[in-house]
């Protein structure tokens, strides 16, 4: 503080003068007597603080005089990086893995203590419909969340400056629920007849179709939709699969195996899709000819044995007629 003081218009020295205190606006902002250097303490929030000091002559000590010193202390630098991270499956949710945001921040050129009992920086965000930033600085994604990119903004601010603050954004890509569509046999249907299989998404050979692990399913409260593919086309008759994936037999059609490829996709996400294969065999009716016996009383003039072979005989358990056989 001496460097612009004079005694006897030349500059005062230590040599020259005595140098004392008298008053500080912050007990961290003192003046060392010893060297004339204003000091300034670690921890000492930013801001403008003042110093009073007196000169006096050596030579006669009663020959003083008084002057401020004005020190400014500045914020300790704050940075806040941008942080990215995955979460595989969105209609799930939950905590975004190994993503804490504060890991890469620091205050002062040293990374940032965030909670615990010496905290550095204070941790503020405003949640979005999907993502939140927890006070732990982890990041969760919202149950039903759509596959996607995300974004949410997060602010760290210095303890001991408050308004001392940085903010960036965080990135987060939810991906898709895993969608699998079984190939499936179902059991057979008389053709004859007609009749309708059990639903594609259903239990069979191969196992049920899945969403995220549980049972696709259609409709109301469903979480799948269901798009058929190419019917099969039978000699007669036809073959439909229905909104609830049954497949319909209608009476009458040929005898066969056929395949009938199909599509599920997620309600959350349109474009997360499986395709599978129904195999439908379609029999023929059942049908029986019975043996039969007659009597003829004159071989010589012959005559009619059996008046009908058909009388006892059955097609899809029904008489058969010469119209069906």
């Amino acid at each position: 503080v001496l460097i612009n003081d004079t005694l006897n218009g030349v500059p005062a020295t230590l040599a020259t003068v005595s140098l004392s205190q008298v008053a500080t606006t912050n007990p961290n902002v003192t003046l060392n007597p010893a060297t004339g250097a204003v000091d300034v303490a670690a921890g000492t929030p930013a801001g403008t603080y003042t110093v009073t000091y007196e000169i006096c002559e050596l030579l006669n000590p009663t020959n003083c005089d008084t002057a401020t010193a004005t020190v400014t202390v500045g914020a300790a630098p704050i940075d806040a990086v941008v942080d990215s991270g995955t979460l595989s499956n969105g209609a799930t949710g939950g905590v975004v893995p190994g993503l804490t945001v504060t890991s890469n921040d620091t205050l002062n050129g040293v990374p940032v203590v965030l909670g615990g009992a010496s905290p550095t920086v204070t941790l503020s965000s405003t949640p979005t419909a999907f993502l939140t930033v927890n006070p732990d600085g982890t990041v969760s994604v919202a149950p039903g969340t759509p596959a996607g990119p995300y974004v949410v903004a997060y602010t760290i601010c210095e303890i001991l400056n408050p308004t001392n603050c940085d903010t960036v954004n965080v990135t987060v890509t939810v991906g898709a629920a895993p969608i699998v569509a079984q190939d499936d046999t179902l059991a057979p249907v008389n053709g004859a007849s007609g009749g309708s299989t059990a639903s594609v998404l259903a239990d069979n050979a191969n196992g049920i179709d899945t969403l995220n692990g549980v049972q696709a399913t259609v409709g109301v409260g469903g979480n799948v939709t269901l798009t058929a593919g190419t019917a099969p086309a039978p000699a007669a008759g036809s073959i439909t699969m229905n909104a609830d994936g049954t497949i319909t037999v209608a009476a009458g059609t040929t005898a066969g195996t056929y395949t009938y490829d199909y599509t599920i996709c997620e309600i959350l996400n349109p474009s997360n899709c499986a395709t599978a294969t129904a195999t439908v065999v379609v029999d023929a009716a059942p049908i029986d000819a019975v043996a039969d016996t007659g009597t003829v009383a004159n071989g010589a003039n012959g005559g009619t044995a059996v008046a009908n072979v058909l009388i006892n005989d059955t097609l899809n358990g029904v008489p058969a007629t010469l119209a069906t056989v």
